[in-house]
């Protein structure tokens, strides 16, 4: 009801209704919400649709692992800023301190120390033996596994780390510390990988009033201007609300385009013609004008329900055209001249033509207007409908008997250009008048009567056998 009320004409004509559900919609108070936690240190909250992602989501790859981490922190930094994009922040893997052991290779080897000798003493101490290699306490014919392993004090404290002591080929030991560097450093919590690439996932929410189409161009945009990406990395891989629209944006054009061929198929079958259909499917882009302009007045964004309402029009606009093209054509096989048909077809068919077009369009108002639960989100389906139905029929009635004027010269200069190649046709036998054919039929049994009755002046058929 409210988007109905913002029309510009006939907004102020609709009578306010009380509603008994909630007033606010649901991303104004999400805004609301993140504006207070915003305030909050050391809190990164956002928001997380019906798939656990969120709303905006795209992925970057590298091979390397530092280059990664730098182009996110960039990107993150400039995206910050938009306005088109909110909470905007990176998932995945997030540093945290990590003890780092690594081998001092010629030492190991001139000590005849083995890197797995070095990985079993580290494993030992700090999470414990194998399980298969645990001693066993026998409690009430159970045999309890005994996990022998340093204390959390101990395991804290780099000095006594350092100081475990390796085995060496020769059978003695030696300190960790002689073989290995010991150090505190960062590392990722966890590594994910998409096409054996490291990935580092940023992603972002929609501000109130903010389009997804509008936030993923706009997001497309930083991410080609910014100079801080190096050659190793690459962003790509949507995830989110904006994979589920591309998907649906090729799902709907797949479906269009298998309907078109089937109406093609259909038409080219009933019409005996394969110029005149392609006037019909011309016809279709009328509808697509008066989407546009009705999405605009409302302010509403291109939306799955608005597909819908398109994959709708299409066989209401098709209808129009078929009504206009058919009459036409059985007005020429009468015998009239293509241009009076193309008059006679538009001044005969205009009627159920507008007809049809009311009555679809007074059906799809109180859902233009958003009435009852749920009017919200179908108001843009019917409100795409309703200026399509009336583009539509507004320029069928002009531009589909110019289209078929055109196409009928077009066919004609394919016949004349091509005669040659295809080369004459057969003659097609005359197709007399019924009053003719019955006159003939009549007369053909006179004949054949007075033949059979063997009247003076006539022969009777002879039967002539051969020897």
């Amino acid at each position: 009801m409210r988007m109905g009320q913002g029309l510009p004409v006939v907004g102020g004509l609709i009578p306010p209704v009380e509603s008994s559900g909630r007033v606010r919609p649901q991303n104004e108070i999400e805004a609301e919400i993140f504006e207070r936690l915003r305030d909050v240190p050391d809190v990164l909250a956002y928001k997380l649709n019906d798939r656990a992602e969120r709303d905006l989501s795209f992925s970057i790859l590298s091979d390397n692992e530092a280059d990664l981490n730098i182009a996110a922190a960039r990107l993150e930094e400039a995206l910050r800023g938009d306005p088109l994009l909110a909470n905007v922040s990176t998932e995945g893997a997030l540093p945290r301190p990590e003890l780092q052991i690594t081998p001092k290779v010629e030492e190991a080897a001139r000590m005849g120390v083995t890197t797995a000798a070095i990985a079993e003493v580290v494993r030992v101490a700090t999470i414990g033996d194998l399980d298969g290699a645990l001693a066993k306490l026998s409690i009430d014919n159970r045999l309890v596994p005994v996990r022998v392993r340093l204390d959390d004090a101990s395991r804290a404290d780099l000095s006594r780390i350092a100081a475990l002591r390796v085995m060496t080929a020769a059978g003695g030991s030696v300190p960790l510390a002689a073989v290995a560097d010991i150090r505190m450093a960062e590392g990722p919590s966890m590594i994910e990988r998409h096409n054996r690439s490291r990935r580092a996932t940023i992603g972002a929410n929609l501000p109130v009033g903010v389009a997804l189409g509008t936030a993923s161009t706009r997001f497309k945009e930083v991410v080609a201007g910014a100079s801080t990406c190096r050659p190793t990395v690459r962003v790509s891989c949507r995830s989110g609300d904006a994979e589920v629209q591309a998907e649906m944006l090729q799902s709907f054009g797949n479906a269009m385009i298998m309907g078109l061929m089937l109406v093609l198929t259909v038409l080219i079958l009933l019409f005996k013609s394969v110029m005149q259909p392609f006037t019909i499917l011309f016809s279709l882009p009328l509808a697509i004008g008066g989407v546009a302009a009705a999405l605009i007045l409302t302010n509403s964004a291109l939306s799955m329900p608005v597909l819908i309402g398109i994959l709708m029009l299409m066989g209401i606009v098709t209808k129009n055209a078929i009504l206009l093209i058919d009459f036409a054509i059985e007005m020429r096989v009468r015998g009239m001249d293509r241009m009076k048909a193309v008059m006679e077809a538009g001044h005969k068919r205009a009627q159920p033509i507008v007809m049809t077009s009311i009555a679809m369009s007074a059906g799809m108002l109180p859902s233009a207007l958003g009435v009852g639960e749920g009017g919200s989100f179908r108001a843009p389906m019917a409100t795409a409908v309703i200026g399509g139905i009336i583009m539509s029929t507004i320029l069928s009635l002009v531009i589909v008997p110019a289209f078929f004027l055109i196409m009928d010269d077009l066919s004609r200069l394919l016949v004349w250009l091509t005669r040659r190649m295809v080369g004459k046709g057969e003659a097609e036998p005359e197709v007399l008048p019924p009053d003719v054919l019955t006159r003939e039929l009549t007369d053909l049994e006179a004949r054949v009567a007075q033949l059979e009755a063997g009247r003076p002046g006539s022969s009777k058929p002879k039967l002539i056998v051969a020897e």
